[in-house]
């Protein structure tokens, strides 16, 4: 079995080391433009740019597997490239749109691909799934998660623990959402602030653009939103920063982010991330939660993001999911052999999917 994986940054070293540990002895190559500092144990590097189509063809020939864990500036083109190859593909590059509209051309390449495979969208969306078609269809879907610093530093109350740009985008970019049957697009940082009550603390939820494909998946579910959590005190500086104009797109955000990585930098902030998912039907309910910390130097957030990414990988290697086009994760979900497979598959490495309620 061989896998290649599209990205060295750290999400991608994490995924590769995540499955070359696996027991079936899978070979495992990092592929970017730049070799990593640290490569992970039993993985090899070759360098590739995800941007040149005969690079990405030479690089995946041969592969039973492909994950793309680029930027999301880069990574649409990146997915292009990759479907063009033939090969399948466990995508959790995030682009600021969902894919769907290759799925033509996936289907012409017999190509396999799973877009949005992180935590939130990813595991979120395949429990929802789950959900839709356990319960004959949804009333509600709400989603809260985020991924936080234990000790949560002054000023800023936050750190960084993916791509900067991409964090920035999270609160400028149009919270997609429906409310009685009608589809919304609040600005993040001007949408209600909700607070949140958990065992783990007391945090301040916003609206975010996480729900994506779910929107059209479940066209006919009236209410879904999705909220991110985080410590109060940080929302107050991001609008801040904001209505300062250093959120303005090109060189000022750059700076701004670059500045806000090199201050506060997740590797000085050990992290936690805790996610609530719940779906109704009529009066029926069901609910789960997920919590995870920093463990063995992995942050939370690569580990249940990059784990999740794994185990879809893992299933598109098997060939348990062969069928060609552009999936959505909850599509996973809604066969439940394959959702129980993942959750076995992140569960082995520690990773806990607790289910809390189902009412009827």
């Amino acid at each position: 079995m061989r896998i290649i994986v599209l990205g060295g940054g750290l999400q991608g070293r994490v995924i590769a080391q995540n499955l070359s540990e696996r027991h079936e002895n899978p070979t495992i190559l990092i592929g970017d433009i730049q070799r990593p500092h640290v490569l992970p144990q039993n993985v090899s590097f070759k360098q590739v740019d995800v941007l040149d189509m005969g690079q990405v063809k030479e690089a995946t020939a041969g592969a039973d597997a492909a994950v793309l864990a680029v930027p999301s500036s880069i990574a649409r083109q990146a997915l292009i490239n990759l479907i063009e190859s033939g090969v399948p593909v466990a995508d959790v590059s995030f682009t600021p749109d969902p894919p769907l509209d290759l799925d033509q051309a996936a289907k012409e390449k017999g190509s396999c691909c799973v877009v949005d495979c992180g935590v939130a969208p990813g595991l979120s969306h395949i429990l929802v799934g789950g959900a839709h078609k356990q319960l004959n269809g949804l009333d509600e879907i709400q989603i809260l998660v985020g991924g936080m610093p234990i000790e949560p530093p002054s000023v800023f109350y936050h750190a960084v623990y993916f791509n900067p740009r991409d964090l920035i985008a999270e609160y400028i970019r149009p919270a997609r959402a429906r409310e009685n049957g009608s589809d919304t697009g609040d600005a993040p940082l001007n949408a209600a602030v909700h607070q949140v009550e958990d065992t783990t603390g007391r945090f301040e939820a916003f609206l975010s653009d996480g729900l994506r494909t779910l929107l059209t998946s479940y066209p006919d579910t009236p209410d879904m939103w999705e909220r991110t959590l985080r410590w109060p005190g940080h929302l107050d500086t991001m609008k801040v920063l904001n209505d300062l104009g250093l959120f303005e797109p090109g060189t000022i955000a750059d700076t701004t982010a670059d500045t806000i990585e090199k201050r506060f930098p997740g590797r000085l902030h050990p992290d936690f991330i805790l996610m609530k998912v719940t779906c109704r039907k009529g009066k029926r309910k069901l609910s789960w939660r997920l919590f995870d910390r920093l463990t063995d130097e992995q942050s939370a957030m690569s580990r249940t993001t990059g784990y999740t990414t794994a185990a879809i990988a893992m299933l598109l290697a098997r060939q348990k999911f062969t069928e060609a086009g552009v999936h959505a994760p909850e599509k996973l979900g809604e066969h439940s052999h394959l959702a129980q497979e993942i959750f076995d598959d992140v569960n082995a490495h520690g990773l806990k999917v607790e289910q809390l309620t189902e009412n009827s």
